[in-house]
């Protein structure tokens, strides 16, 4: 009778468990049945929002579903990316976030919500910083900009976006490599850097890459180094990167979807396939190049891997910080 009841009790899970897998397997081929909203922790018409964009502008050609991008700023991109990690894990709630989603725990202790609460659908993307500064200085290469720091040292003004970025990061390697000191001046975006430089209020400004394009073009600010190789149609010189310069540190600053940790496995397989369609995709590829960032497609477990290993490298800089 107990042998009899097992048998039951087995034939019983053994049909739910096929009846689950056959109603996941249906769920995840017909997603998305709705909208899928990706929240951008960062400024509008910044460098995440306008790659996200620029991405997902050819969604119709692989999805039935509109994709909405929607700004929730606020504590240097923790408000956005808080809000993302609460939502319902069933992927139509996803963030958008780069290289700062590894650096802000290095800044910010007890944060409430980190890389751990996600898993990546994808890298898409990388691009490089660089180091910027007005004609009226004189400085036409970064040796000069060097050796004005040495002999002031502590008295250059160099601005970046935030201080927990990936660009402070970079003038921590130049300041690492070439035994520098410079006083570094947050400002809450890339935008509001360059201000500060052609303002006058800075010595130099360290920007993500493509700001700052016009102002170069147009002889309004002096490129000076590239924190990574980067690729730009438009600009008018030739880029030396760090790398170049022998500074030994990855420097790129990366782009990834995001989504909840807890999204289901075959909705993160199908979100995968989605997005890695869109990355590979011919309007997305001429639409970074043409904007300024790399093209790359990192998927799932590929770009946790990425990501981890530029995690450590953030960390190693921010070790050196004085």
């Amino acid at each position: 009778m107990r042998i009899h009841n097992v048998v039951k009790f087995l034939t019983l899970t053994s049909a739910i468990a096929v009846f689950a897998a056959a109603t996941t397997s249906a769920v995840s081929a017909e997603f998305p049945t709705k909208p899928i909203r990706i929240i951008n922790a960062f400024k509008p018409g910044g460098a995440t929002d306008t790659a996200i964009r620029g991405l997902t502008q050819s969604s119709d050609s692989f999805i039935d579903q509109p994709i909405i991008i929607e700004a929730v700023t606020g504590g240097g991109g923790v408000t956005g990316i808080l809000k993302a990690a609460k939502s319902k894990p069933d992927g139509y709630t996803l963030l958008v976030a780069d290289t700062v989603m590894t650096t802000l725990p290095l800044f910010q202790k007890n944060l409430p919500v980190s890389a751990e609460d996600f898993k990546p659908v994808g890298v898409f993307n990388l691009r490089g910083a660089w180091l910027l500064t007005r004609p009226s200085k004189g400085w036409n290469s970064l040796d000069e900009f060097v050796k004005a720091a040495q002999a002031a040292p502590g008295e250059l003004t160099v601005g970046v976006p935030a201080l927990s970025s990936p660009q402070h990061m970079t003038v921590i390697a130049l300041e690492d490599h070439y035994e520098i000191d410079v006083n570094i001046v947050p400002y809450g975006g890339g935008a509001p850097t360059m201000a500060a430089l052609l303002g006058d209020q800075i010595d130099a400004a360290m920007p993500g890459a493509p700001a700052g394009l016009d102002s170069i073009n147009a002889g309004d600010a002096v490129f000076l180094v590239a924190s990574t190789n980067i690729e730009l149609k438009k600009f008018e010189g030739e880029i030396i990167s760090l790398k170049d310069e022998g500074v030994n540190h990855d420097l790129g600053i990366w782009t990834a979807v995001w989504a909840p940790k807890d999204t289901p496995n075959e909705v993160m397989a199908r979100l995968v396939e989605i997005f890695g369609a869109m990355a590979t995709s011919l309007e997305w590829t001429d639409f970074a190049r043409g904007y300024g960032v790399t093209p790359i497609w990192k998927p799932g477990a590929e770009a946790a891997t990425y990501i981890e290993e530029s995690g450590k490298s953030m960390a190693d800089l921010a070790g050196l910080i004085k």
